[in-house]
């Protein structure tokens, strides 16, 4: 997968980019590009905010507008944010036996990541836009610490379950969940690895 980062996320977490047209590009990383790039549902943007003075991120799929809260991000972590991304959508989607063998086909096959500068405008907008006014910068995070234990599972599942995002669908402007519109596209994507009589 391709994974975009603003600049501002690149330069705190220190993420090591691809660059194009590189002599120094290991021949890997440049395969991965041009099988994935204008690719959206395997491509995310990525975008760093803070939350009580922690370093958080903002992932979000460039096909679905699916987005997960990452709270307390390390820098050492960049390289897990894949694995961290599984990990979260494993468990979002953990009732659904179609999607789960979807996302295992999904990162079986896209297991390696490359990170690049994001400039999508309309991605950079709905980023700032669920970190405005879904997060309130954050300050929304506190009605979600039980026990005190902040409730990730349950923040990223309202994100995409129950909060509605504009998204623009063969030209007309609609209003979507991105959960479910993340599970029709991987589904449409990987329909022939789903068993026979699946619903």
């Amino acid at each position: 997968m391709i994974i975009y980062a603003t600049k501002e996320t690149i330069d705190r977490l220190h993420i090591p980019l691809f660059r194009l047209n590189n002599p120094l590009n290991d021949s890997s990383f440049q395969a991965l590009y041009d099988n994935q790039f204008a690719d959206p549902l395997l491509e995310w943007g990525i975008k760093l905010f803070y939350f009580n003075r922690r370093k958080c991120i903002q992932v979000m799929n460039f096909a679905s507008k699916f987005s997960l809260f990452i709270i307390d991000l390390k820098v050492d972590d960049v390289h897990r944010i894949p694995l961290i991304m599984a990990q979260y959508l494993f468990e979002l989607y953990r009732q659904d036996p179609r999607m789960l063998m979807a996302l295992r086909d999904y990162f079986i096959n896209h297991a390696d990541c490359l990170f690049m500068r994001l400039s999508n405008r309309s991605i950079i907008s709905s980023l700032n836009h669920n970190q405005s006014d879904f997060a309130w910068d954050g300050q929304a995070f506190y009605d979600y610490i039980k026990n005190g234990t902040l409730q990730t599972v349950e923040i990223n599942h309202r994100l995409n379950f129950d909060w509605y995002v504009t998204q623009s669908i063969n030209g007309k402007t609609e209003y979507i969940l991105p959960g479910e519109r993340f599970r029709t596209l991987m589904l449409e994507r990987y329909a022939d690895h789903q068993p026979k009589g699946s619903a």
